[in-house]
């Protein structure tokens, strides 16, 4: 990208983030395409693109896997074009009975992988692309929790934001389990 740095860090070459904060373009893409995420909310167009920086937009066609359940993965997706079908395979409880059941769609603006991103565990689920195909922008563990800890403004409102959404997702799931009980 013109007018961006580089610097050369063990032998790759490594976008220096101040450098592409201050790119008016740079600068105007990570806001389109993080500034309307659960996981940005709140971050200035700096710190927005401080975030893009370390990110890779990747394409999906429709009905790809993105990741496959129980892989070992440590990126966080955030979906910003089409849809994401998140799946459970009940096999992989030891029901072999029912089939691979579709438990949610992620739409532009959410993330996902947040849970492996978080404890380096296994995929919980599989994604696959939905019927459009998607459009993510992944990140991954080691370089986004490097720029946590680099600058703890943007560490902790990625932070507060992951928290935030799962604790909607898990209410939202707490919700759906009552309501089968009823």
């Amino acid at each position: 990208m013109p007018g961006v740095e580089l610097q050369s860090n063990n032998d790759a070459l490594v976008p220096d983030l101040d450098a592409i904060s201050q790119d008016p373009a740079f600068v105007e893409f990570a806001s389109q395409a993080l500034g309307g995420s659960e996981i940005a909310d709140g971050l200035a167009p700096d710190q927005l693109a401080r975030l893009a920086a370390i990110g890779r937009m990747r394409a999906f066609a429709a009905g790809e896997i993105v990741c496959d359940e129980h892989e070992h993965s440590d990126e966080l997706y955030v979906v910003g074009g089409g849809a994401v079908e998140v799946w459970l395979d009940p096999a992989s409880i030891g029901d072999t009975v029912s089939t691979p059941r579709r438990i949610a769609t992620l739409q532009i603006g959410q993330a996902c992988g947040e849970l492996a991103l978080i404890d380096g565990g296994v995929r919980s689920a599989e994604l696959r692309a939905g019927p459009h195909g998607a459009r993510l922008m992944a990140f991954g563990r080691q370089q986004l929790l490097a720029l946590c800890d680099a600058d703890t403004a943007i560490g902790y409102r990625i932070m507060r934001n992951l928290a935030g959404a799962l604790a909607l997702r898990l209410r939202l799931q707490d919700m759906r389990l009552y309501s089968s009980e009823l």
